[in-house]
């Protein structure tokens, strides 16, 4: 038997394709070794070669070792999470449509049903894609990302002052598509650094700089400064991670990367203050913290969210519901005190402990998995997840700004809702190979 052979009845047994090629490889060059010694004997190298396969033993039991070995794993901690964080997200969604009549709730389940359903779709053939195809179309992400918002600004329909896509009488920002895909594409640019080259690493750090500025000037036209923040600091996140990787010079580095965009946050922060606006917007924050000082006004919000916090039973709706429950329902960063209005503590905080259980997986996912681009995926994402849920759920309780925090799947809202469950697919596609080394992903 040669050595082509031998590999082929091997690879045949091993179901995951992608493996295939590198274990095939590995396993040449180990033969060809043993090879080589027999012709070193004296050996020709025909009768070498049929040695040095039949020390190897049999191909077919190699081959259902190695299968299982390299065989892709289920996270199924994480799906269990997702289905518990699905059924919250569900009983949001009903507890939004109950307080409309009754064709209007029925219509209302029915297409978050859908969007579920799409969305449970989408994540499927997500999850059986090889997540490092991305890393060959991180430009086109970038692209894809910036033109969204650029059409939606041009061509979209103005909602309380975002920009929109409008498809019918549905309607959604282009932040959904453009904060994932701007995340994505960032890790993408991050695994060009080459720092075995200096040239190479400062025409990358300089395309890096230049595509995160421009996306992040984008991001806050929409106008969404809360999406821009949310998308800074997860590029600050990640670049910290290369930083650190890369081991040169970290501390004037890291002082560097954190150091300007802070200083360039409070300029901006002077100018909004003496801006037009800017006594508004100090009402509003000022209002976030103390709604008090302006009940009927910026405050108006916080108010009632108190009446609803100071009077919350464990289980039941609370004793004052307050003026702004019809807000609450049909706000989607709200969805957190209106399950305190209307099943109280215990269900409220089971749906924080969930969102806290997903946020604890994503970390330890990242942790776990061995590739770097992998990782920096996942950690990604769950930066995105994790700030947004910190963030909206602080707010919820009156503990921090009032803004557009969303709680990913708990908040409703099709697009969202599609969009998150396709960014938590890329991490079970990236878990399921976790112990696969491949020599791409080296």
């Amino acid at each position: 038997m040669n050595i082509n052979t031998f590999l082929d009845l091997l690879c045949n047994e091993i179901k995951y394709k992608p493996i295939r090629n590198d274990i095939a490889e590995e396993l040449k060059n180990h033969i060809n070794e043993i090879k080589q010694e027999y012709i070193d004997k004296g050996l020709e190298s025909n009768k070498a070669e049929d040695k040095a396969v039949e020390q190897m033993g049999n191909p077919k039991e190699i081959g259902l070792k190695l299968n299982k070995i390299h065989k892709p794993k289920l996270d199924w901690k994480l799906l269990i999470i997702m289905i518990i964080v699905l059924g919250f997200s569900l009983l949001v969604t009903f507890t939004r449509s109950s307080n409309i009549s009754q064709n209007n709730e029925i219509n209302v389940m029915i297409k978050y049903i859908a969007f579920m359903v799409i969305g449970i779709i989408l994540s499927v053939i997500c999850y059986f894609v090889d997540y490092r195809n991305l890393l060959k179309h991180s430009k086109k992400l970038f692209i894809i990302a910036s033109l969204s918002i650029i059409v939606s600004i041009t061509f979209g329909t103005n909602l309380r002052g975002v920009s929109h896509f409008r498809i019918g009488t549905y309607m959604f920002s282009p932040s959904v598509i453009a904060m994932p895909l701007y995340i994505l594409s960032f890790v993408g640019f991050l695994e060009n650094i080459n720092k075995e080259s200096r040239e190479k690493v400062n025409i990358n750090i300089i395309k890096i700089i230049i595509s995160s500025i421009f996306s992040l000037y984008l991001l806050s036209l929409i106008p969404s400064l809360v999406t821009a923040f949310i998308v800074c600091l997860t590029y600050l996140i990640l670049a910290t991670r290369k930083l650190l990787q890369i081991n040169k010079n970290i501390k004037r580095n890291i002082g560097l990367l954190w150091g300007v965009p802070v200083v360039l946050i409070f300029i901006s922060v002077i100018i909004m203050v003496n801006s037009p606006l800017g006594l508004f917007r100090l009402n509003r924050i000022t209002a976030s913290f103390n709604p008090e000082s302006d009940p009927n006004g910026a405050g108006w919000i916080g108010t009632n969210q108190n009446l609803i916090i100071n009077s919350a039973q464990l289980i039941g709706e609370s004793e004052n519901m307050g003026n702004a429950l019809n807000i609450f329902d049909e706000g989607t960063n709200y969805a957190l005190i209106s399950m305190l209005a209307h099943y109280g503590w215990i269900t409220s905080g089971l749906m924080i402990l969930i969102v806290a259980l997903l946020s604890i997986k994503l970390i330890i996912n990242a942790i776990k998995v061995k590739d770097i681009y992998g990782k920096n995926i996942i950690i990604g994402i769950a930066t995105m997840f994790i700030l947004q849920s910190i963030c909206n759920i602080l707010m919820n309780l009156n503990l921090g700004i009032q803004a557009n925090f969303n709680i990913p799947f708990i908040s409703y809202g099709g697009a969202n809702l599609i969009a998150n469950m396709v960014c938590i697919s890329l991490v079970f596609s990236v878990y399921r190979s976790k112990n696969i080394i491949l020599k791409k992903m080296k």
